[in-house]
């Protein structure tokens, strides 16, 4: 049976919501629902609100607002681990606001803060109140079947820092880790690990696998996977990237509907907010209820609007047809027979009623949201923008005057930065005639290049590297990592998967090799982590992978985003049979917030100016 991420969460909050008691419990438990900000993110795309009246839950607040005392209910909290939920916890025990609090938290509870509570509440006399403390390994957002976000923001920025010191470094690596151990526990598997060289994949590689070692050793661990699955389980591969390691599919536009949803109306949590019909904001939900969504998220967005006006033709003859059937025959006399078969069919009109009126709240829905997205592609010629960013990268370069006329063209601000940064990327070798030409042209349009300087930086380090022999490269990176931060040779080790000649991702073809599991020159460099396998064997090469693998979690440190997931998917669907891929991420950018990244990294390095601010 595939790994169904969303499903094995969703298990988990709602045993979790029934006081971690089994869910065949006759007895309803009315109950209150207290959350932090994190945990509500991480309910918010599995549970509607609406939804938790189903499990008892008849109040829900955020635990940071002052609250009333219910004295004869029991509460459940979902908060992660801090010191400053910890002590809202006590004085919740010690004003009495509940008559038993059930304490879940979202990863695992240090030892100091589970003594803390023991303190408080033994100091307020309120030791009875405390029911039960969990560590529920729930700290992360699923957003589809398969594919999560750990929500650690702004890691990109973090790890490429040029200011950033050993332990800064270490701690981000640590969280990473720690956010991809609760997605293992929640799947209930130990996976292969297997990562590039060097960089912050192989030092989160490393964490994991010492975590998942130590945890291994304990009689109680929370991998079940060898005794209760059978022994025709196999165990999945888990890959790990950095976003260095394929840098345009984080800046480039797409024509795809769930891309274009995202990076143009700023998904969030499976929620989009547009204009509506009379002009206010209008929020929908986009998951795994929407039929719509869920079969037509990676088609080409004209294919969309086909889909929505074929859904729309079918609607319509579906109620001209139980119109036909509920008007009776004109001129027909009225006699038995003819009631008869008149109520038979507006039983059966009244039965599909529900379903016609969903299915037309959905075609509205995508409607409007298509509608909007129309208004924006004709604006800023986003249809343009993908094609050739598509061409350049498959070609190799642009035509001088096709790339000039982009840029003084349509489009925001953005659309022109991460255009000319693309260009930067798609070809081995610029000129630099070109290169000042394609600047002159983003200060005429008022943009900040701070972004464009810091990618010009890392690739003449690139071509440095490239020319230079072995003894001299060496140098060249420990000057560069000093100057440029951390993962450095990460990204210079990735410089070809930056010029890939087809478009299939880098990614995606690493992923398919990896899965594969054959010799292949790409891979073999490749570390492989086995936490179940002795600790001499870790971290050698690819001759101890045992493939092929049917499931894999592919995981991108740095940011990631729709157009990946979409890449990964076909991937596993193409495969005979079907394999199973999760996508996972630090945390899903639009290409404008990964823009502002680079323009960050910029500043810290002194590139460019920051006189002018980038506009969305």
């Amino acid at each position: 049976m595939a790994l169904n991420l969303r499903q094995k969460q969703t298990n988990c909050i709602v045993r979790m919501l029934n006081l971690n008691q089994p869910l065949n419990s006759n007895e309803e438990v009315y109950k209150v629902l207290i959350f932090d900000k994190f945990c509500r993110d991480i309910l918010s795309p599995l549970i509607h609100i609406k939804d938790l009246r189903k499990h008892g839950v008849t109040l829900y607040f955020l635990i940071d607002k002052d609250r009333q005392t219910i004295p004869d209910v029991p509460a459940v909290y979902f908060v992660q681990p801090t010191q400053s939920n910890v002590d809202r916890i006590v004085a919740d025990a010690s004003r009495a606001l509940y008559q038993s609090m059930h304490l879940n938290f979202s990863s695992s509870l240090p030892r100091p803060l589970l003594e803390d509570i023991a303190a408080g509440a033994l100091k307020a006399e309120a030791v009875h109140r405390i029911a039960k403390v969990f560590d529920q390994y729930l700290e992360f957002v699923t957003l589809e079947d398969n594919m999560f976000s750990i929500s650690q923001p702004s890691c990109y920025v973090q790890l490429n820092d040029p200011s950033a010191g050993d332990r800064e470094i270490e701690e981000i690596v640590e969280r990473v880790a720690s956010g991809l151990f609760c997605v293992l526990v929640t799947l209930g598997v130990v996976p292969v690990i297997r990562c590039p060289r060097n960089g912050p994949a192989e030092m989160v590689a490393g964490a994991l696998d010492s975590r998942l070692r130590d945890h291994l050793m304990s009689k109680n661990n929370l991998f079940t996977e060898g005794g209760s699955l059978g022994s025709s389980f196999q165990r999945p591969i888990l890959c790990l990237f950095d976003r260095n390691f394929e840098l345009s599919v984080g800046i480039q536009h797409d024509f795809r509907y769930r891309p274009l949803v995202h990076d143009v109306l700023g998904l969030k949590l499976n929620a989009v907010v547009v204009k509506g019909e009379k002009g206010g904001p209008k929020s929908y939900e986009l998951d795994g209820a929407d039929p719509f969504w869920m079969a037509n998220g990676s088609l080409e967005f004209p294919e969309v609007a086909v889909e929505i006006e074929n859904q729309l033709n079918k609607y319509k003859r579906d109620v001209d047809e139980v119109n036909k059937k509920t008007g009776g025959q004109e001129g027909a006399e009225f006699d038995g027979t003819d009631l008869i078969g008149n109520t038979k069919h507006l039983m059966n009109a009244v039965n599909s009623l529900p379903e016609l009126t969903e299915r037309k709240q959905l075609i509205d829905k995508h409607t409007n949201i298509a509608t909007v997205l129309l208004g924006e592609i004709k604006e800023r010629s986003l249809d343009s923008y993908a094609k050739k960013e598509n061409d350049m990268l498959t070609k190799g370069g642009i035509d001088r005057n096709e790339l000039l006329s982009v840029l003084r063209g349509k489009g925001t601000k953005v659309d022109k930065l991460r255009f000319a940064i693309i260009y930067l990327l798609s070809s081995e070798n610029t000129p630099q005639s070109e290169i000042e030409a394609v600047e002159t042209a983003l200060k005429e349009s008022e943009v900040d290049t701070c972004a464009f300087q810091y990618v010009k930086r890392i690739k003449s380090l690139n071509v440095s590297l490239a020319s230079a022999n072995s003894a001299s490269r060496s140098n060249i990176v420990d000057w560069a990592e000093k100057i440029y931060g951390q993962s450095i040779s990460a990204m210079t080790a990735g410089v070809r998967n930056l010029l890939s000649g087809d478009r299939q991702l880098a990614l995606t073809r690493t992923v398919e090799a990896l899965m594969e599991g054959r010799p292949d020159p790409e891979i073999e460099s490749y570390l492989l982590f086995d936490p179940r396998a002795p600790k001499s064997s870790s971290g050698t090469g690819s001759s101890h992978s045992k493939g092929p693998f049917k499931e894999a979690i592919v995981f991108m440190i740095g940011g990631g985003n729709y157009m990946e997931y979409g890449s990964l998917q076909e991937l596993a669907q193409r495969q005979q049979p079907t394999r199973n891929v999760i996508y996972g991420t630090t945390e899903v950018l639009t290409g404008a917030e990964f823009v502002d990244q680079l323009t960050l990294l910029g500043q810290k390095m002194g590139c460019g100016s920051s006189t002018v601010s980038s506009s969305h």
